[in-house]
């Protein structure tokens, strides 16, 4: 059984505690993490394509998730990426969780999800592996 294959990235290279925590979470629940850091939606999607992922985490702290998410989206499509999927986690505002899913966000995991609650959505997403 192949293991669930995730780059993650964030928005902005500061807050690096909670990311490498979130990583190491990852990985102790048997996910293989791919560390992005800090990368603009485009160099997101070329990694994510060079890896061979299947999620895409994208941490987001500091900026404005709805204009980074649609950023992210658009490049997926523009590059052909439209097979990985996209989850949204940190500091993103309730009242803007609806629209990120209309966007195609598969899940947002706000502050204080667990890290075996969101490995449980990508396990059983990706067909129970």
């Amino acid at each position: 059984m192949r293991a669930v294959r995730l780059l993650l990235a964030a928005d902005s290279p500061g807050h690096t505690v909670g990311y490498s925590v979130v990583a190491r979470g990852f990985r102790d629940a048997g996910v293989e993490v791919i560390s992005g850091g800090y990368l603009l939606p485009r160099q997101i999607v070329q990694q994510a394509l060079e890896e061979d992922v299947e999620w895409i985490g994208y941490r987001i702290m500091d900026g404005s998730p709805d204009i980074l998410v649609a950023a992210l989206m658009e490049e997926l499509r523009r590059q052909g990426g439209d097979g990985i999927r996209v989850v949204v986690g940190g500091i993103v505002q309730r009242s803007a969780i609806p629209g990120l899913k209309t966007m195609g966000v598969a899940g947002v995991f706000t502050p204080g999800s667990r890290i075996a609650e969101i490995v449980d959505f990508l396990t059983r997403a990706s067909g129970g592996r």
